[in-house]
């Protein structure tokens, strides 16, 4: 960490451009304003007012925000050492920042931005999972190609799972699991109604928070680790598991051994042991494996390494910096992906209605090896936008496919598609 500060001093402030003003999107502008080697030099959202409430939580002047829509002003008024506030993503890219961080969780608006940005030489900082498991590999590709870098960040559980593993397969264990908390209950059933108070309470939209609720978020957040690592779920969907930190190592030996699973290199989550991300690790020989004893980490024959956190956007700064400075990612996917979070119906559907998408009332998304999705047709959930329709009936608790849904046509359905 010595070394990074020590580049980020001698290139100068990095310039960051943010899409997005919710949680993500506000909780890093503030970060970001209080580091000295970095700069936010636009920030862009559906609401403006969305964008002076986190500004004033940031305790930024409103003498040094200007607010516009048009490039021309906005780059006089950042050459002016302004913080540009605007309804135009566009702007994101096109005013002369190093990296572009998309926050907005949405995975058509983050098609474009990551295209864009990518297109116009910016490093793209993806908050964005949703939109990494759909298009992510081709994104990586767009990125090499423009010669910048394609990534999501640490501190989210994707990228902290990612440097468990990493750490983990470079002291040469045998990595046997990789997974998360979950601290939220698991109501497939959930709905932006019903957690419409809660929301509030907690500063989410009621969809966010029924994505987390109804598991979508953590089957996504999952499926962006096996397109990373190439692990898969045991079963569809994931276990489940309930255990302690200490009981954990057990779960995961085969069924033949007194385990839980039936394979190897798998994801899962874990409920009772939230916040924190873990790999399961077997060493490779019996030196190692006494010393794993000695050093009280467990009975053996597997292991937990835990990460008891993870900080989301807190450690985004991270990731900025290692892209601009490096030219590495902190999580991106392999060539193809390897697994899908297929739509689920919450309810029955009848031909007109919107499945919804993530977060909605329609679906929820369950985590499936690609192999087995593409055999079974089934769509993945990202793609079920509020603009896609229901084709015929489906009934409550089945897979949604290819024939069941119109989808919308756009950037996103474009770059999956035909790219």
């Amino acid at each position: 960490m010595k070394e990074l500060q020590r580049e980020l001093s001698a290139f100068g402030k990095i310039k960051v451009g943010i899409v997005g003003s919710g949680l993500m999107g506000s909780g890093l502008l503030a970060q970001l304003e209080i580091l000295p080697g970095f700069e936010v030099g636009v920030v862009s959202s559906r609401s403006l007012d969305r964008i002076y409430q986190a500004m004033e939580g940031a305790k930024i002047p409103k003498d040094r925000i200007l607010t516009t829509n048009h490039l021309k002003d906005a780059k006089k008024g950042l050459e002016e050492g302004k913080i540009i506030a605007t309804t135009n993503n566009s702007l994101a890219w096109e005013l002369d920042v190093h990296a572009v961080c998309d926050c907005t969780g949405n995975t058509v608006a983050g098609a474009e931005i990551a295209k864009e940005s990518l297109e116009h030489g910016r490093h793209m900082i993806s908050f964005n999972v949703e939109t990494d498991v759909l298009i992510g590999h081709k994104l990586r590709d767009l990125s090499k190609k423009n010669d910048v870098v394609y990534t999501g960040i640490y501190g989210d559980e994707p990228g902290s799972i990612m440097e468990l593993f990493e750490f983990c397969t470079f002291l040469g264990f045998e990595v046997v699991a990789l997974g998360k908390g979950k601290n939220n209950p698991l109501d497939f059933e959930a709905t932006p109604q019903k957690l419409e108070q809660e929301a509030i309470q907690k500063g989410l939209s009621p969809r966010m928070l029924t994505s987390f609720v109804d598991g979508t978020n953590t089957m996504i957040e999952l499926n962006a680790v096996c397109n990373a690592t190439g692990f898969l779920p045991d079963i569809p969907g994931c276990h489940g598991f309930t255990s302690t930190l200490e009981d954990l190592p057990k779960l995961f030996l085969p069924k033949e051994e007194g385990g839980e699973i039936t394979g190897t290199k798998i994801v899962e989550f874990v409920k009772g042991i939230a916040p924190g991300v873990f790999a399961i690790v077997k060493p490779k020989n019996k030196i190692l494996d006494y010393e794993m004893r000695f050093l009280k980490m467990g009975e053996g024959p597997l292991y937990t390494i835990y990460r008891p956190y993870h900080l989301t956007s807190l450690e985004a700064p991270i990731t900025i910096a290692k892209a601009v400075l490096r030219k590495e990612s902190s999580i991106e996917p392999l060539a193809d992906p390897i697994a899908q979070t297929i739509a689920v119906a919450k309810r029955d559907l009848e031909p007109g209605d919107s499945p919804e998408g993530i977060g909605g009332f329609g679906v929820y998304g369950t985590l499936v090896d690609r192999n087995l999705a593409e055999e079974k047709q089934g769509i993945p959930i990202g793609l079920c936008t509020k603009d896609a329709k229901i084709l015929r009936p489906v009934k409550k608790g089945q897979w949604l496919t290819w024939e069941d849904v119109s989808l919308e046509e756009n950037i996103l359905t474009e770059i999956y598609f035909r790219w």
